[in-house]
């Protein structure tokens, strides 16, 4: 099974990158969206059939095809849903319609700095979907495509290599690892949102499982569909550059881990660069100097700085008190773990400090305040709880069967376990800990660490301690699941009340907008914005037949109704429209 859904994951990755690298060929616009998508099909097709023979030319084909139609479907049938989200609106929005518009960023800056010096490879698969479909908000489909190829990949992960532990319940306790690796609370919360943390966990948690599988496994497909992902994720999101390298390197040391004894370490270090380490070096080179040219080689050409604007700037007024620099990222990765699920939203400042609980504790309001930018416990209320009982399962079963025999099936469960901790020191490494959204991996820790224990053979107390541990955990991240579905679902409602208002609009003269001075002021020589919220609600409203106008000054008073729309911009209905 793991063959086959490593190849169909594969194409549809490799498809994404081809897909990618047409449309930085296409300097002047020459091709139509859709002739590109045509080309980089048939190109992923003839791939296939290179690195895994005729049959798999099929597979891929069927599968692609069925992710084409998981896209139209979700574009299509969300159409009447407004985006959550302050971020998208600021500027997601802008660079993925000004992609399907023909712009190319390695030729003109974009006036917008964010627009400008970040990566664009994610907005420009989006922007095909705008392009092809028409409708302005399909970028968003990606995610959820995604998200069932990373669903599908971590299923067959746990069916082969895992679950064979529990014969009674496989196919369950396999859909169960899925559901928790994919339920990740920072993707469901971002779920119809424009923000870009989600996919970079989802392409990451793929290229997880593609060397998780190519270590014990040894698959062509797992390799290739590697590459195809660094490719991808690295043009993402700036943090990709962090995280990415991290990520291969904890591949490695599974790899050494699963296949210690069958020669020496140092032998098996240089195969593993002769074999693997070299290419994914090489697709990481290809990922920033080409795929990535802007920003990464442009913000040092043009700023002298390959992460601009600077993240000191960024974070600036946009952290609680007690994790601001000086402190070190490690106590900042305490305080974040330990926090209570909260929101500055929703009555508490965004320099408040983070409220720190006992793990285990909660209230019932932490299982509704989960939303698409939580600063404060964003995995959710137990997230602390599941995370240390996964640690205490792998340390006890690790402890009682330190003097026996290592069997095959321990090493690959040792190497899974490995990789949960690799990703645990990742986060804590990481300047910004504290911040889920930011260190998203960290949600697999837990998950490794727990299953990782179902392949030791326990006896007595060591047994009932780590079941329960372990027991323990996977309903602590149900919880969290729980508590992110459910905040999710607010936010979804409270988008569409912040929306409801159109109708009333339509009947009005004109309906002004006023975009909320940033405290905190970016831009440079060729970038003059920092926010186009107002540009972009102007053209969702004159979509639905509103009559806009932007103004730089807000008056209540001077309104039959206002409000507030997501990305600081307020609207008002004005009682004398002709002044």
């Amino acid at each position: 099974m793991m063959k086959n859904v490593n190849s169909a994951s594969a194409s549809i990755i490799i498809f994404l990158v081809v897909l990618l690298t047409i449309g930085r060929a296409d300097f002047y616009g020459a091709l139509s969206p859709l002739f590109q998508v045509g080309v980089a099909l048939t190109i992923t097709i003839i791939l296939m059939a290179g690195l895994a023979g005729r049959k798999s030319i099929i597979a891929a084909f069927f599968s692609i095809a069925v992710f084409f139609v998981i896209l139209a479907a979700w574009s299509y049938g969300t159409q009447p849903f407004y985006p959550a989200g302050h971020d998208g609106y600021v500027y997601h929005l802008t660079a993925i319609w000004d992609l399907a518009n023909g712009w190319h960023p390695f030729l003109t800056p974009n006036n917008n700095i964010w627009v400008d010096s970040y990566p664009s490879g994610y907005w420009a698969l989006q922007s095909y979907l705008v392009s092809i479909t028409g409708l302005p908000m399909a970028g968003q489909s990606l995610l959820i495509a995604l998200m069932l190829v990373l669903g599908l990949q971590s299923f067959a992960f746990f069916y082969e290599n895992i679950s064979p532990a529990l014969p009674r319940f496989r196919i369950w306790a396999s859909v169960l690892f899925a559901a928790v690796v994919v339920a990740n609370p920072i993707l469901l919360t971002q779920i119809q949102t424009h923000y870009v943390d989600a996919p970079l966990y989802v392409v990451g948690a793929s290229l997880i499982f593609f060397l998780m599988s190519d270590a014990i496994g040894k698959g062509r497909i797992a390799w290739i569909g590697a590459i195809a992902c660094i490719i991808l994720l690295i043009n993402i999101k700036t943090s990709a550059l962090y995280f990415t390298p991290l990520i291969i390197f904890g591949g490695f040391l599974m790899e050494l881990f699963v296949l210690r004894g069958s020669s020496g370490w140092l032998q098996e270090v240089v195969h593993w660069t002769g074999k693997r380490g070299i290419y994914y070096g090489l697709a990481g080179i290809f990922a920033i100097l080409v795929i990535g040219y802007k920003p990464y080689i442009t913000n040092i050409l043009d700023h002298n700085d390959l992460l601009y604007p600077p993240s000191a700037d960024i974070m600036n007024k946009n952290t609680p008190l007690n994790v601001q620099d000086p402190m070190p990222g490690p106590q900042k990765f305490l305080v974040g773990l330990l926090a209570r699920t909260e929101h500055n939203r929703y009555g508490i400042p965004v320099e408040a400090p983070i409220n720190v609980k006992i793990p285990g504790t909660f209230t019932l309001a932490e299982f509704k305040a989960p939303d698409f930018d939580t600063r404060r416990g964003g995995f959710g209320p137990l997230f602390s709880l599941a995370l240390l009982t996964s640690l205490l399962s792998f340390a006890v079963s690790r402890i009682a069967v330190f003097r026996q025999e290592i069997t095959m099936s321990r090493r690959e469960s040792g190497g899974i376990a490995l990789f949960g901790i690799i990703l645990l020191v990742i986060t804590v490494l990481f300047p910004e800990p504290w911040w889920a959204r930011y260190v998203p991996f960290l949600w697999l820790t837990p998950a490794f660490l727990a299953v990782s224990t179902l392949q030791i053979e326990l006896t007595g107390k060591g047994r009932i301690f780590t079941q329960a541990a372990m027991a323990i955990t996977i309903v602590a991240l149900l919880g969290c699941m729980l508590s992110a579905a459910l905040g999710a679902a607010r936010q979804h409602i409270q988008t569409y009340q912040r929306f409801a208002p159109i109708e009333q609009m339509r009947t009005a003269p004109v309906v002004e907008l006023t975009l909320i001075k940033e405290v905190r002021v970016f831009s440079d020589y060729q970038s003059k914005s920092q926010s186009d919220a107002a540009t972009v609600y102007a053209e969702i409203l004159e979509r639905e037949g509103v009559n806009t106008r932007i103004t730089e000054d807000f008056d209540e008073t001077t309104c039959v109704h206002s409000g507030y729309f997501f990305g600081a911009v307020l609207w008002c209905i004005p009682k004398n429209p002709g002044e």
